[in-house]
């Protein structure tokens, strides 16, 4: 890796404290003062990052890419004209703890790749640079690394004074820019640090990206000080940005795939999806999958009904390179049809298209590409080409809650995606209805409602569903069982009461609290949204809501509050995905809207619990044991008392019949 000079190891070591100027803020420090990159900044670069990868991956050149040649811009004030700027390729660093993981990674990968030919090497390639930029909590957000190539101006002007500042700028149509101010250090080939940024450039090294040194002696390590959003059109141009901690990211479509079959629902699809990239500027990936390997092992299953003249092997032989020819052409030119419409249709709109013809297994190849790629949204139709009597189901007004193809039902079991499933031609408009249980999908519902009603100038109406009759039944079908011994050490009278009185209500009150907990989280990213509170079994309750609402898009989380680690759907949102006339938006992202501060100021309005009493509280069943701290709070405040201890817990437990 090109070691350092004697002579150079000890430039280093001595260019900060004998050339740097005293009134500029010093490497040594720069760490302690740093600040994590702005969320926007973090979602841009991925963004960016995966749409070139999937370029690179298909063969293309990639397009200016903005987000890693930022201008670096440096200072001489020896000079009459202090200011120097120059194009410099800059990357994310690993956290120093998975430093050596991801240089044995690539460095593995280079050795494999040695003396391949570029093309076939290139899948290995991207494949070591995204799982690097998969694992986001590997990733110091604090620092970027760049590497020297030359040796010139930048290097000297960054011995004297090491601030240095990257200005930022995206593609059209909403040309994101920032400009990062950051006090640089300057690191040799035996750093770790180093290593990582020179063996990232190697991976992708090659002359139609990059030019050529022999040596590469220094890199940088950009402490980041300041960022400031240089962005046109929002209005918020030239303000300092906060750092990722404590600030929530914009909801951003950036890339939205569109699968497609020639189906009425496919068309649907490419309307719709044309309709939200232009909205959020995003690149709009179209996608065929072919099963070429499918058609030739069926065609080898019927070799032996074939006549007599067609058995000889030679003619056999000649018969299946025909037939693999002309099927495994044909399907590549169905599937370039069908990306040619959409193709047009993006170019007439303006909108950056990429075209994918993956061969396989329809819904096991879209799955994959899926979660490899990380789509910020996929849109696909309610059913497609297989679809029986298709165009008599949708002239009915319930036609569309009926159909649910196999390929959309496979796909939303096992795609960890936000995913559209369109049942109509109808624009998104009007009213968007969000379904909320508490769960941080659902909230992230909440966010992604808002921003599509941002965007194409339409409401959102959150709901939340909950069962007051459950209990009631329940306890009905224990009385027709309990024995009397048994109904007096359960104590039924008590226990009937108390889920009358208390724990419907509380119920009640808990599902209020998300709608309020909605609205906040609506208002935060600038939207007033009504809430209603819907009483009955959910995804009934829901439906007939929708039945009288009449929105054009439901939102829901794919699991509910109470999902486990194995559930690939939630019971409503399968129910909700089958039967909802409207399209249907299923949520995969996740959204906490409580902090840590918002849970102790809570805790601290309350009246104060003693240890024993929180000890205690501690026995009871997870799922009652909200409700029971509710129910004693509120006993407490009733009886004006200064702190709960256990004493008062056993005074409410009898009083409540808990």
């Amino acid at each position: 890796m090109n070691p350092l000079q004697p002579s150079q190891e000890k430039e280093i070591g001595a260019m900060v404290d004998t050339d740097a100027r005293s009134d500029a803020p010093q490497p040594r420090n720069a760490e302690a003062s740093a600040s994590e990159l702005p969320p926007e900044f973090i979602e841009w670069q991925m963004t960016a990052r995966r749409t070139m990868y999937a370029r690179v991956a298909e063969g293309q050149r990639p397009a200016q890419f903005g987000a890693h040649l930022p201008v670096a811009v440096t200072l001489n004030r020896q000079r009459a004209f202090p200011v120097h700027s120059a194009a410099k390729g800059a990357g994310f660093l690993p956290r120093d703890e998975y430093l050596d993981e991801y240089i044995a990674q690539i460095d593995m990968c280079l050795a494999d790749c040695e003396g391949r030919p570029w093309k076939e090497s290139l899948d290995e390639r991207v494949a070591v640079i995204r799982r690097f930029y998969e694992h986001r909590d590997h990733i110091d957000f604090r620092r970027l690394g760049l590497l020297e190539i030359f040796q010139g101006q930048t290097f000297r002007n960054l011995q004297a004074d090491p601030r240095l500042t990257l200005h930022y700028t995206g593609d059209s149509p909403d040309y994101p820019s920032f400009q990062i101010n950051a006090v640089a250090e300057i690191v040799g080939p035996e750093d770790k640090r180093f290593q990582f940024i020179y063996l990232a450039r190697r991976l992708f090294e090659h002359d139609h990206f990059h030019i050529h040194q022999p040596e590469y002696p220094f890199g940088y390590v950009a402490w980041v000080q300041e960022v400031y959003d240089k962005s046109p059109f929002h209005g918020r141009a030239g303000r300092q940005m906060g750092t990722s901690r404590g600030q929530i990211p914009p909801v951003r479509l950036k890339e939205i795939l569109i699968p497609l079959d020639n189906s009425r629902f496919a068309e649907d699809c490419m309307t719709i999806g044309l309709q939200l990239a232009d909205s959020f500027g995003a690149t709009v990936t179209g996608s065929h999958v072919y099963a070429a390997k499918l058609h030739d092992s069926r065609f080898k299953q019927m070799e032996a009904g074939l006549p007599l003249r067609y058995q000889e092997p030679q003619e056999l032989a000649r018969q299946r390179h025909i037939h693999d020819s002309l099927i495994t052409k044909g399907l590549e030119m169905i599937s370039d049809s069908y990306l040619d419409v959409l193709s047009e249709r993006c170019g007439e709109a303006a909108i950056t298209f990429v075209g994918k013809r993956p061969e396989g297994k329809n819904y096991a190849a879209l799955v994959a590409d899926i979660n490899q790629n990380h789509y910020d949204l996929v849109v696909m139709g309610a059913s497609g080409l297989g679809s029986v009597g298709q165009d008599s189901d949708l002239e009915s007004p319930n036609g569309p809650s009926a159909i649910l193809g196999s390929v959309v039902e496979r796909v939303a079991r096992r795609a960890q995606t936000d995913l559209l499933i369109v049942k109509g031609d109808r624009a998104i408009e009007g009213r968007i209805v969000v379904a909320v249980d508490g769960s941080r999908q659902s909230f992230a519902g909440v966010r992604l409602a808002v921003a599509l009603a941002s965007a194409v100038g339409a409401k959102v109406e959150a709901v939340a569903a909950y069962d007051p009759h459950f209990h009631t039944v329940a306890f009905r079908g224990l009385a027709d069982v309990l024995s009397e011994e048994a109904s007096r050490v359960f104590r039924f009278q008590e226990q009937e009461k108390l889920h009358d009185e208390i724990i419907n209500e509380g119920i009640a009150q808990i599902y209020a609290d998300h709608l309020a907990t909605a609205r906040r989280v609506a208002a935060d990213d600038g939207m007033e949204i009504e809430t209603t509170l819907l009483q009955g079994k959910p995804y009934p309750a829901i439906l007939a809501h929708l039945e009288t609402t009449q929105p054009t898009l439901l939102v829901a989380g794919r699991l509910g509050v109470h999902a486990d680690d194995g559930l690939d759907l939630g019971a409503t949102a399968e129910n909700l995905l089958r039967l909802a006339a409207c399209h249907v938006l299923l949520v995969a992202a996740k959204f906490d809207p409580v902090t840590d501060e918002e849970v102790l100021e809570a805790l601290s309005e309350g009246v104060p619990w003693t240890a024993e009493a929180l000890q205690h509280l501690d026995n009871i069943p997870s799922f009652a044991r909200s409700f029971a701290r509710k129910a004693i709070d509120d006993y407490a405040r009733d009886q004006v008392c200064e702190e709960v201890t256990l004493d008062l817990m056993a005074e409410a437990r009898e009083k409540l019949g808990m």
